[in-house]
């Protein structure tokens, strides 16, 4: 459904608001393929080519279809309902071409970490965590075909990609044919060396999700013992690299509120990125309780994220916010200026 919304009205000659993953994107999930994988804003995301996907040929002419509706409808102001309120929407005169060079892949939910927050392990019985299909095949189809092109971002979610028995050659064929712009998330627990050759050649960027400081407070958001083993694996990423190489290693911390949300154990963690070599740290909010908290967002939130920036900057790191701290960070500048209209 597209809906108009003058928010989204270009006065820009040749100009419309539409976003990279729209225009040149494309998500494999667990069962469905999507244009985006963003789905903390108003409208939801998740923009969908097709439901029950698991792992079918691929109409290309059909994908790049669906991705020409957006386009017109989006040039008269017409919003994909699942697009309203997106922080990624911009305005700007995007290239018309046919091609991917966004490509998310997170079709894997096995994990080996059973962190609280995550929705597979919230909902593990209604999921099928350990069933996935094989994407080296669909992208070596689509090199073949001129569709993916290097340039843009390809991303690993999950589940935890070192897992799938794929990744390994999925990074490698990526290297070996000149990709870059490599992101993987992952739980840290497993090394793989196809992502430490990938960070070394300055062509990837890893985020380990730790959350915590302590191996007391991991153990309370991961549910397994692994602390020691996830900060030895992000010292391995970090130490074994060029000195450029370091900024392409990141801890992640997604702030819990009753679990991590204090200073102590922000600032144990920050410590420890530090100690082990890292030059980027990456922060984020816990998604099911933001969506419950939207609007009403206490102010304790703001000043640790606030603190984090700073703490992260006195540290010589580069500081990184997701999309729950992107969404909440639009908000509070919305309101500032409101404040500034109206008072």
């Amino acid at each position: 459904m597209f809906i108009y919304d003058k928010r989204y009205v270009s006065k820009k000659d040749g100009c419309y608001y539409s976003c990279p993953w729209i225009e040149h994107g494309i998500v494999f999930f667990n069962s469905k393929l999507t244009m985006c994988c963003h789905c903390s804003h108003e409208g939801g995301g998740h923009t969908m080519i097709r439901n029950n996907y698991i792992g079918q040929k691929i109409d290309w002419d059909r994908v790049f279809y669906v991705k020409d509706i957006f386009r017109r409808f989006h040039k008269k102001g017409k919003i994909n309902s699942t697009c309203i309120g997106c922080v990624h929407l911009e305005e700007k005169n995007w290239s018309q071409e046919r091609y991917i060079d966004n490509l998310y892949i997170s079709h894997w939910l096995n994990c080996n970490s059973k962190c609280i927050y995550c929705y597979a392990t919230q909902h593990r019985e209604e999921l099928k965590v350990d069933k996935y299909y094989d994407v080296l095949p669909i992208v070596k189809e689509m090199m073949e075909k001129g569709i993916l092109r290097p340039g843009g971002m390809i991303s690993f979610g999950g589940g935890e990609p070192t897992l799938l028995s794929e990744f390994e050659d999925l990074v490698t064929y990526f290297l070996d044919n000149f990709y870059w712009g490599i992101r993987v998330h992952t739980s840290g627990i497993l090394f793989s060396p196809a992502l430490a050759r990938a960070i070394n050649e300055i062509r990837a960027y890893v985020v380990v999700s730790v959350d915590s400081g302590s191996s007391e407070t991991f153990m309370k958001v991961k549910k397994v013992p692994c602390y020691d083993k996830v900060r030895e694996t992000i010292r391995k990423y970090a130490l074994h690299t060029t000195f450029l190489g370091r900024y392409l290693v990141g801890a992640k911390y997604i702030i819990i509120p009753g679990i991590n949300d204090n200073v102590e154990e922000i600032e144990k963690w920050l410590q420890a990125n530090y100690e082990a070599g890292l030059y980027t740290t990456v922060m984020d909010l816990e998604e099911t309780w933001y969506l419950e908290h939207k609007g009403k967002v206490p102010k304790y939130i703001y000043k640790l994220v606030e603190y984090a920036r700073k703490r992260a900057k006195q540290l010589n790191c580069n500081f990184e916010i997701y999309e729950r701290l992107q969404n909440l960070n639009a908000d509070n500048e919305k309101k500032s200026l409101l404040k500034k209209l109206f008072n």
